[in-house]
């Protein structure tokens, strides 16, 4: 037997999935679905196939395109669906290499040489659910560099690199230093008061490497993050003054109990 006879018995046998578990098949059984729906641009199923977490999200980013002008009709499956065409965060394969489980999380690999790809599954209602949370925290974390305005070659920045909030004369800036984490709430609270109060992102996203300055009264305050896989990062008792507080977040921040 020659070598592309060799390769093309082994690439059969990946893709029969011979020997493997059943949570294995019907990982690449739901990973297969996907695939034809995306060839076959069934936007509805495709968007079904996927884990709550990234239907939310999707939703979420969409509702903040459209706010800055992008007709998506606050739709995370119309999102899904350009993100599809014109983006690289599907790239779907007829190999199927392998299928490993870790912490209650499935992961395929698929693709040839160069172009192999890692997919992460989660399991939903008794199926298989593909998570695109880390892809789509990497897509926010890049800033969102935007699509182009119908109306104009300008690129609209649909996650600010900078936020601002607030009226006091004393700053306390967040960088995100996080890596494919976003920051969704941000909650700064008198150091003795028993409540968080309101989010100062409010529906916005602090994206990997964005900054926000909240300016406050001088005063002692606490102040609690939350990112987008819901870990928590706290201050406690912060002295802010007019010199003002940089707090840049790292993965070293994240409270012990996350």
């Amino acid at each position: 037997m020659n070598k592309m006879l060799i390769v093309s018995a082994l690439s059969l046998l990946t893709v029969a999935c011979i020997g493997w578990s059943s949570d294995q098949k019907e990982v690449v059984e739901s990973y297969n679905t996907l695939m034809e729906n995306a060839g076959e641009e069934n936007w509805h199923s495709l968007f079904r196939g996927l884990s709550d977490g990234t239907k939310q999200l999707l939703d979420e980013i969409a509702e903040i395109y459209t706010e800055a002008g992008v007709p998506f009709d606050n739709r995370g499956e119309n999102l899904l669906a350009s993100l599809v065409s014109d983006t690289d965060l599907l790239s779907f394969s007829e190999t199927v290499i392998s299928v490993d489980f870790r912490n209650e999380k499935a992961y395929l690999l698929s693709g040839q040489g160069s172009r192999i790809r890692s997919y992460q599954f989660v399991r939903e209602n008794q199926r298989w659910k593909l998570d695109l949370i880390p892809a789509l925290n990497e897509f926010l974390g890049e800033a969102m560099a935007g699509i182009p305005d119908t109306d104009s070659d300008t690129r609209i920045s649909t996650a600010p690199a900078c936020i601002s909030a607030g009226s006091g004369a004393c700053e306390f800036a967040l960088k995100n230093n996080l890596e494919h984490l976003s920051i969704w709430n941000v909650y700064c609270s008198p150091g003795n008061s028993d409540s968080w109060g309101d989010d100062w992102l409010g529906s916005g996203i602090l994206g990997s490497g964005a900054e926000m300055s909240i300016w406050l009264d001088e005063d002692v305050y606490d102040i609690r993050l939350v990112d987008s896989d819901e870990n928590t990062y706290t201050l406690w008792q912060v002295d802010l003054d007019n010199q003002g507080v940089l707090w840049q977040i790292t993965a070293l921040d994240r409270d012990e109990s996350n």
